[in-house]
């Protein structure tokens, strides 16, 4: 099936009382990333079939939209959500006025302008044994990496990781922070417990040169880097900046 974007315009104040029930917060932690709770909403409204990348743009005086890609129809995800999902869920959703458009193809050699906000880690075994291996942040690798006294640029190194992670899908051009900040993550634990991870986020915009035709539809289903699931690595197009 081919890649959808999906659009919709969720009811804050619905969403978030579904999220409070379903005691989707860490207790005494606030202003915590609330990606995690929006991919809980999705998982409630469509099951498996729930689409990732997803990305919660905010819109300052009016109300968020919950963009998406994935390869089932609306109609599929309506009839789900109309058989097996809470009323509140599909409320919260503002299932009815969703809206959704295939997705075209990128020849190679297609400039593009691009939107994303990335979660920069990479895994890092600890002591050699890879059954022990965690996940760091880029620029503390960098930087445990770089001379003494010498410590890279953080953006630059988030760049070139992003750049790196286009792969063969495309190259990458231009690139401008939008947005540098540190948060913490809501996630679950081996045991389901919730818990939060420290770390940075950072948006980007630019224009990249689609270098695989394929591979580049690939990456726009797949999204970039890790969390993606959680509201990161959806790559939001545009007309290529000048």
């Amino acid at each position: 099936m081919s890649l959808r974007l999906l659009r919709f315009d969720p009811d804050p104040q619905r969403a978030g009382t579904w999220m409070a029930a379903e005691r989707l917060a860490v207790r005494g932690v606030s202003e915590a990333d609330d990606g995690y709770g929006w991919h809980a909403l999705l998982a409630a409204a469509f099951g498996e079939a729930a689409p990732k990348p997803f990305r919660v743009v905010a819109r300052p005086g009016r109300a968020p939209q919950l963009l998406a890609y994935g390869v089932t129809p609306l109609s599929d995800l309506r009839l789900h959500a109309g058989d097996f999902a809470d009323p509140l869920v599909v409320a919260a959703l503002r299932l009815s006025a969703a809206e959704e458009k295939p997705m075209p193809s990128f020849a190679t050699g297609r400039r593009l302008g691009f939107e994303v906000r990335l979660r920069p880690t990479l895994r890092r075994d600890r002591a050699g044994d890879r059954d022990r291996s965690a996940e760091i942040d880029v620029y503390i690798a960098a930087r445990d990496a770089a001379p003494p006294g010498e410590p890279p640029d953080r953006a630059a190194v988030y760049a070139a990781w992003l750049a790196d992670r286009l792969g063969a899908a495309a190259r990458m051009e231009s690139a401008r922070v939008l947005e540098l900040r540190r948060h913490r993550l809501v996630r679950r634990d081996r045991a389901r417990d919730l818990r939060t991870v420290e770390g940075h986020s950072v948006s980007f915009a630019g224009t990249l040169r689609v270098t695989d035709e394929a591979a580049f539809a690939g990456l726009l289903a797949r999204g970039v880097g890790r969390h993606r699931a959680f509201g990161f690595g959806m790559l939001l197009l545009r007309p290529p900046e000048a």
